[in-house]
């Protein structure tokens, strides 16, 4: 036998441990990975089944919220029946004003909600949303009709849905689907009154289901409680007939291929989400994963040589991009430190840190202007919650005369009028008006003071109509007149009070005038410096009772549209003063109009 060395023998000895070695430590841990990997697959299936339930329970949950709002709401429940009972044109016009500014209300500005309806017991029902107006139909026709009787007030999910009026009304495609949701309307007795109904768009809903981060397509099937598909709405599968078997594998009698397949329950919906994968998409991950361990047992002699500087190397790389992400002064703002993970708990932490510390930053910034946000609206509220007491007073002063007179037909007219423009100046529902509106305060206001003051106040309206429909920041005209009427009192009668309004393109104005003593020199400079101070910091005035004049009217329109918006003053030539106000056409929401 020819004698081997020492060297030769202890090199094939470990060559021969170490492959042993690195044999059986491949078959324990390909056994241990493949069940780990399986069990991996089959439990993020669950949750992403889960994960497709809870997004769904969240986005009916608040189209529900909306439901039990309109539920809740008292105004509402009158303003149909008095819709619903009016008779004549006036009052038919009237109500249905006030129901749709109620609904609308309670339909919010959340715009995946598509329509909001309420319906009578038996026929008729209003809408607003993509269409506004009158819904003229025989509610037990409807396809939700006897399932919401049934539930007695509880949810019912009907979809997918058509609804050809309110795609026509949006001008989307009358094939468009909807997701539907329908409660029963009780009264305070329990007596019920009709149904509500809210509605968006079916493809909107069910975007959120897809698994962006999934490593498989897994195909989404939901069902409601009586196992009617209710997506997709292209094809029908028959994964519901397994609910009872619960998660596992299964064969797929239209495709003949063996699927797993898994299910999760919402029971507060009655929704059943199934998710189902074929089998090798479903194991493919698993298989994949074996690659770089084969790889691994192949290289790694050679690998054992260059292990201490790779190693080194992988270990500084994270470190040196930590510390050049850090000394980056020309980085945006709220930039994220973007580095895969190193395997490596310290410097994985570190990067963790960093970048919760800079979201933290963010969100803080975040509720700073936000925060900002909600002091300048409640400014803005208390500016419009704000009135001047001396009409009242003077108002009450003269109906007592009139009382004393014998007057009780104008007494009456009298409390009529300052009840509505009371009513008017309380209200906060709303920050814009039709000019249309603010015109009929300001009318009823002049009334009052006519009453009072007789041949000595005269006034006149040139209002174009081009902009009876502009909507205006409430109480803006009203408080113009009301400081105009105080100004002119300390003159000589006549008092003459102006009000005119155009349209100037996509503009309107809007000018006060009167025939008073105009405004003193150091008035005049006291409020345009105000003025500026407010438009160069943003920084309001205190606010106080008295201040009513027109450097709150002026904060109002700097609060509601920004700097771009119009607000002029001064003396006239004839004599007296001038306010205009004005600013960009715009709609109920608050949106700028284009001029057709």
């Amino acid at each position: 036998m020819k004698k081997k060395s020492i060297r030769t023998i202890l090199l094939r000895a470990l060559l021969a441990l170490t492959a042993v070695t690195l044999g059986l430590i491949s078959v324990i841990f390909s056994v241990m990975q493949y069940r780990t990997l399986k069990s991996h697959a089959t439990q993020d299936m669950r949750l992403n089944c889960v994960q497709v339930a809870v997004s769904l329970h969240q986005a009916v949950k608040e189209m529900d919220t909306i439901l039990l709002y309109s539920i809740a709401s008292s105004e509402l429940r009158r303003d149909f029946a008095d819709y619903m009972e009016a008779e004549s044109s006036f009052e038919k016009l009237r109500s249905r004003q006030s129901l749709a500014g109620t609904m609308i209300l309670l339909k919010g500005y959340d715009f995946s909600i598509r329509q909001l309806n309420i319906y009578d017991m038996s026929e008729g029902g209003f809408g607003v949303g993509n269409y506004n107006g009158r819904l003229r139909v025989n509610v037990a026709e409807e396809l939700w009709y006897e399932k919401t009787m049934s539930n007695a007030g509880r949810k019912y999910i009907y979809a997918p849905a058509a609804d050809v009026l309110a795609s026509k009304a949006a001008g989307v495609d009358e094939d468009t689907l909807y997701f539907s949701l329908c409660r029963m309307l009780y009264s305070d007795m329990h007596v019920p009154l009709g149904f509500l109904e809210v509605k968006s768009y079916y493809d909107d809903i069910f975007s959120t289901l897809k698994l962006e981060a999934s490593a498989y397509d897994p195909l989404i099937v939901i069902y409601d409680t009586d196992g009617r598909q209710i997506y997709p709405a292209e094809e029908e599968f028959p994964y519901f007939s397994y609910k009872e078997s619960g998660n596992g594998e299964i064969m797929n009698t239209i495709t003949g291929k063996r699927q797993y397949l898994c299910f999760s329950e919402d029971e507060a919906d009655g929704l059943t989400v199934a998710m189902a994968v074929d089998d090798t998409a479903f194991m493919e991950p698993v298989y994949r994963s074996f690659i770089p361990m084969i790889m691994a047992v192949i290289l790694i002699f050679g690998v054992c040589v260059a292990l201490s500087a790779a190693l080194s190397r992988q270990m500084s790389n994270p470190i040196r991009r930590i510390h050049a992400f850090l000394s980056d002064k020309d980085r945006e703002q709220f930039a994220k430190l973007e580095m895969v993970d190193s395997g490596v708990l310290e410097i994985d932490t570190l990067h963790e840190s960093i970048n919760e510390s800079i979201q933290a930053q963010e969100s803080a910034t975040k509720t700073m202007l936000v925060l900002k946000e909600q002091e300048m609206q409640a400014q803005m509220l208390a500016l419009q919650s704000q009135m001047n007491p001396h009409f009242l007073y003077n108002s009450l002063s003269m109906i007592g005369e009139m009382a004393d007179s014998g007057m009780t037909e104008q007494v009456s007219d009298m409390c009529e009028d300052i009840t509505s423009i009371l009513r008017y100046i309380s209200s906060d529902r709303e920050q814009r008006i039709r000019v249309e509106e603010e015109m009929e305060q300001v009318d009823r206001y002049l009334g009052c003071i006519k009453r009072r003051f007789g041949e000595g106040l005269h006034y006149s309206y040139n209002i174009s109509d081009e902009i009876l429909d502009c909507m205006v920041p409430k109480l803006c005209v009203q408080l113009l007149v009301e400081n105009a009427v105080k100004a002119v009192m300390v003159h000589k009668e006549p008092w003459e009070i102006m009000v005119s309004g155009s349209r100037d393109g996509d503009d309107w104005h809007i000018t006060v005038s009167d025939n008073g003593p105009g405004f003193d020199t150091e008035v005049d400079k006291k409020l345009r410096k105000n003025m500026d101070e407010i438009l160069e910091t943003g920084v309001l005035p205190s606010l106080k009772i008295e201040g009513m004049g027109i450097l709150n009217i002026f904060i109002r329109l700097y609060l509601l549209d920004g700097i771009p918006f119009v607000f002029d003053f001064g003396n006239r030539k004839e004599g007296g003063a001038f306010v205009t106000v004005g600013g960009h056409v715009r709609d109920a929401s608050g949106s700028d109009m284009q001029e057709d």
